[in-house]
């Protein structure tokens, strides 16, 4: 299936991943892999339980209800992100 990440203000897609079984957590781990920058991505009510989001460039990004339970920051930039609503429960790692 193909999920298309796009500009929150633009509509542009950012970054496309097609997989079997495809979600956008695959994608957004996908697309950091990549390289991609995600800025102003449109990421509302992205299911990222548990993402690798290491180093990702998310400025401006919108995560209005995403849920960001255990999902890995370390170093993502999320400056001026919209975090509303959001879960960003912290998972202790073993």
């Amino acid at each position: 299936m193909l999920i298309e990440i796009k500009n929150r203000f633009s509509g542009e897609v950012i970054f496309s991943h097609d997989q079997d079984d495809n979600s956008i957590k695959i994608t957004i781990e996908m697309a950091i892999k990549a390289g991609a920058n995600l800025v102003r991505a449109n990421l509302v009510r992205a299911n990222l339980v548990r993402a690798n989001l290491v180093r990702a460039n998310l400025d401006g990004a919108n995560l209005v209800g995403a849920n960001l339970v255990g999902a890995n920051l370390v170093g993502a930039n999320l400056d001026d992100a919209n975090l509303d609503v959001a879960s960003l429960v912290v998972v202790k790692l073993d």
